[in-house]
């Protein structure tokens, strides 16, 4: 129960942030990330400060083109559209890693299990057996704790 307690806040929380965001920005946010590690880690010359610097420039000129698709949104007035995406998007990344990552973690190193949840057990159950891609996101050490 108190899994489900959690999930809900957090579910009315991101779709707050979301809404308040939009999408242009959620969307670049989550994108910055992404290329952010990527580039970091794909760059040769990784001493010292050098990844650190990459990651910090490749996160901030995806920023920047973020904030320039922002101005062609708010030109447009699609503003509506905007908001409703980015809360869209918050609640879908949201429940990946939840679902796949949180929830887990928590329960492997807890006393209290899934059992007594009833809101995450179902979303977890049709989510997994609907789309089996958001399996690949549970990480390496909690899938080999699942398995035991």
């Amino acid at each position: 129960m108190l899994i489900d307690v959690f999930f809900v806040i957090g579910i009315i929380l991101v779709i707050w942030l979301g809404w308040s965001a939009g999408l242009a920005r959620t969307f670049f946010a989550v994108l910055a990330g992404f290329i952010a590690i990527f580039a970091s880690d794909k760059y040769p010359y990784q001493e010292g400060m050098n990844a650190y610097l990459i990651f910090s420039i490749s996160a901030v000129f995806v920023i920047m083109v973020g904030d320039f698709t922002l101005r062609i949104i708010n030109f447009f007035y699609l503003n509506i559209f905007d908001r409703v995406g980015g809360a869209f998007l918050s609640l879908c990344v949201w429940l990946i890693v939840f679902i796949n990552v949180i929830i887990p973690s928590l329960a492997s190193r807890t006393q209290f299990g899934e059992s007594n949840s009833h809101i995450y057990s179902a979303i977890a159950r049709t989510m997994q057996s609907k789309t089996p891609i958001f399996k690949d996101y549970i990480p390496v050490f909690l899938a080999k704790h699942q398995k035991q």
